[in-house]
Parts: structure tokens; C-alpha cells; sequence
């Protein structure tokens, strides 16, 4: 029993070793407000509307998009050649949650969110302070 229980110990210990991605990066350079022109300025979705276009915010636990409010698990962040892909579990919703995998494809300095591999949004590029 005891030979067993290290042989567990050890593969435990070596999962945890190499089940690091090697080009994983910092997943705060995908923090901040995303969107079109129109999304980051704001601007009314119909002119004589009230409703205002809004841009993605994603911060380390949330993703937001106006009205809609997500929980992120983060699961991968890596390196590509000319920026990150990200991997997270999205939990959105109020009074009933619906459940999201996300990929975010950032390429030189646009983003592109994919939801469950079926939907995109993008390419969004980074909202400056106005």
C-alpha cells in the first residue's frame, strides 16, 4: 500500500511540474475595454434610440458587455507568434446562468473573442481613455 501511495505522490508531482505550458504569458496584456469604433465611443445603436453600443471589458474574473456580466475561469494563456490565446469558462447571467467556452485570439493588437467555437466577436481593438 505504501509503494502505491508513492507512485500516486509521484505522478502527482510530475503533473503539476509539466502540466505548465512553457510559452504561457501573463493573461493581464487581454484586461481592458475592446470594441469597434462605434463600441468605444459609445455612440447610440439607432440614432433616435437610447440604447448605447457598449465595449467587452475583461478583467481577472469578469468579462463584461453592457447589460451581460460574466464569470471567467481562466484556464490557458499562451504565447503565439504575434500575440496570446486564451482559453476560459464563462459563466453569464442573472436569474438563470448559461455556460460558455471562450477563446481569446489576440493577433498584433486585435482581439477576437470566439464563444463555444460557433460565434465570434471581432476584431476588437483596445478603447483608449477618452
Amino acid at each position: 500500500m505504501n509503494k502505491l501511495v508513492a507512485k500516486i505522490k509521484q505522478a502527482s508531482i510530475a503533473l503539476v511540474l509539466f502540466s505548465t505550458p512553457v510559452f504561457a504569458v501573463d493573461r493581464s496584456i487581454l484586461y481592458g475595454e475592446w470594441g469597434t469604433e462605434q463600441q468605444c465611443l459609445r455612440t447610440l445603436i439607432t440614432p433616435q434610440g437610447t440604447k448605447h453600443a457598449a465595449p467587452f471589458d475583461i478583467g481577472p474574473d469578469w468579462l463584461s458587455h453592457g447589460d451581460v456580466w460574466c464569470r471567467l475561469i481562466w484556464s490557458t494563456v499562451n504565447e503565439t507568434p504575434h500575440g496570446a490565446v486564451a482559453w476560459a469558462k464563462t459563466l453569464c447571467g442573472e436569474d438563470s446562468v448559461r455556460d460558455y467556452q471562450i477563446k481569446l485570439q489576440l493577433t498584433d493588437d486585435a482581439l477576437t473573442v470566439i464563444w463555444n467555437l460557433q460565434f465570434k466577436n471581432g476584431p476588437l481593438s483596445r478603447c483608449t481613455a477618452g
